[in-house]
């Protein structure tokens, strides 16, 4: 590099694992590029229309089951950076009262808006009638689910199933787009397998049934979470039709997420296994997009934040359930530090809430204190990415 000097700015915690890194070099042709680089950043879409609701910024949360209740949407939103949020995956046949207080995947609180709930079936005229009764729980748009690769959703007919039968598909989404005065969407798979791809086709339906913009996971269902995310197919989506492409899969950092803007034409990002490896993605995001000096969390920023996590179950679940929540979490999310193993197996053997806490207070104190220096830990973000199911 000769005489050239560098300022070098890195967002994540090992190796370029969780976020970018950014070398500018005084007198270098390095500089011209990033130059060209955050320029192009700056000319990209920060939003999108669904319907009459502005989503802004244009990256967004992925609903995943299990995961993306309403205690762990309003702390991803409390970071920063994030677009919108969706419900976990509900069954339609589950669109009850009594069974709604049971499950409550449909709870939501005001600052959460713009909402989508998300819901699953098999059955046009009871899914119509279940969106009927999502609407007036108050949401700003109705999700349908025709992605999930799970078998105990595909098994009934529901998810990526319908991926098999795109007239039955085109049925349904037009007898919800009928029942309902809020916006529709469709969040998808690319086709059932590699022999049936029907992605393009699939996007020409729901933009022809009414349906106000798509969601495209590249992956087939018989894939899973296998192999890589292909974004060629969602372009293809996205040149295919004239409503809103939002794409999804395999984003693990800033850098990912407008790369994927800039290569592909998409409207949107949707997040989902990265945000729970790393919250803080999509403050990230649009700190990377303006040209901000990144934030990289500390020891006491991940301390932070997973006790903010047990706390505010607390306040609105049983112990017993917010143990489980906290232990999913901690098995995502990437502590970058030495021990983090140890970290994990302990607060997932923990018997009560309060033992978590003490485990995790344990951990992080010598960072807290001082006494430990922040070091790049052995653990891979990929190997955490293997867990979660996105509906």
């Amino acid at each position: 590099m000769g005489n050239a000097r560098r300022r070098c700015r890195f967002s994540g915690s090992h190796r370029g694992i969780i976020g970018t890194f950014v070398c500018l070099w005084r007198g270098g042709r390095s500089t011209l590029l990033l130059s060209r680089m955050t320029e192009h950043f700056h000319n990209l879409p920060d939003s999108y229309q669904i319907g009459h609701i502005t989503v802004r910024p244009n990256i967004v949360l992925a609903p995943m089951a299990g995961v993306t209740d309403s205690v762990f949407r309003r702390l991803l939103l409390s970071l920063g950076g994030l677009g919108m949020v969706t419900t976990e995956m509900t069954n339609a046949a589950s669109v009850t009262s009594k069974a709604m207080a049971r499950h409550r995947l449909l709870d939501y609180l005001p600052e959460e808006r713009p909402i989508a709930m998300q819901l699953s079936g098999s059955e046009p005229e009871l899914v119509a009638a279940a969106a009927k009764q999502v609407e007036a729980l108050g949401a700003d748009i109705i999700d349908f689910n025709c992605g999930c690769p799970s078998p105990k959703v595909t098994g009934g007919g529901h998810g990526s199933a319908l991926l098999k039968d795109l007239p039955k598909l085109s049925r349904m989404l037009t007898a919800i787009r009928e029942a309902v005065s809020i916006p529709v969407t469709l969040k998808f798979r690319a086709g059932w397998d590699d022999a049936s791809l029907n992605y393009v086709e699939t996007a020409k339906i729901a933009e022809a049934a009414g349906i106000s913009a798509i969601v495209l996971h590249p992956r087939t269902k018989v894939q899973g979470y296998a192999g890589s995310a292909d974004w060629e197919r969602i372009a293809e989506a996205k040149a295919a039709v004239r409503i809103p492409v939002i794409g999804s899969g395999d984003v693990k950092s800033a850098e990912d997420a407008l790369r994927r803007l800039t290569e592909t034409g998409v409207d949107g990002v949707m997040i989902g296994r990265g945000a729970m490896a790393n919250p803080w993605i999509f403050r990230q995001i649009s700190e990377l997009r303006a040209d901000q000096p990144i934030f990289e969390p500390q020891p006491a920023d991940k301390h932070w934040l997973l006790l903010r996590y047990l706390h505010m179950l607390l306040e609105t679940m049983p112990e017993h359930h917010t143990m489980g929540k906290l232990k999913q979490l901690i098995g995502q999310f990437y502590v970058g530090l030495p021990g983090a193993a140890a970290l994990r197996r302990d607060v997932q053997h923990a018997k009560s809430t309060a033992e978590q806490q003490e485990i995790i207070d344990a951990y992080f104190e010598p960072y807290l204190s001082g006494r430990f220096t922040v070091a790049a830990g052995a653990e891979l973000l990929d190997e955490l990415h293997n867990a979660l199911v996105e509906s």
